[in-house]
């Protein structure tokens, strides 16, 4: 899993992983993101803004997943949410239980034990428009999240 992200937009499903696939969205969105773990991601605060509920998400925000009874920040499930009408949440990860890149409702990956509960949620804040790549984007079919 050292596919470089602009590379894991060509083919998602070969040699990533739920890091890389986000590093690679948030970064074609025109935004900076280091290649940060899950720990790394949660403890943030120059790169990311945290936010407080599902209520309050926006498409392009990082969620992170995990067991209901996990301690701790280390080795959580990343993807990235798409907000949609109706209060209807999708999340886009590099699913390996279903064995590849996915767009799911998250109330359905959800119902995974890996995946049960919300670690946290944070929203990529430094722009880097010399990352903006909307053709990666639309080469993996999310033309929807060019912003």
């Amino acid at each position: 899993d050292t596919t470089p992200p602009p590379e894991v937009l060509l083919s998602p499903n070969e040699g990533s992983n739920c890091e890389l696939l986000v590093q690679a969205i948030v970064g074609a969105r025109g935004f900076e993101l280091p290649p940060f773990r899950s720990s790394d991601l949660y403890e943030d605060q120059l790169y990311t803004a945290p936010i407080p509920a599902l209520s309050k998400v926006q498409t392009g925000d990082i969620i992170g997943l995990t067991k209901r009874d996990k301690k701790g920040f280390w080795g959580i499930h990343m993807g990235i949410l798409v907000a949609g009408q109706n209060g209807e949440i999708r999340i886009i990860h590099n699913a390996r239980h279903q064995g590849a890149a996915r767009i799911q409702s998250l109330s359905v990956a959800m119902q995974y034990p890996e995946h049960e509960k919300p670690a946290w949620i944070k929203r990529p804040i430094i722009p880097n428009p010399g990352k903006f790549d909307p053709e990666g984007l639309r080469n993996i079919g999310l033309d929807f999240l060019i912003p």
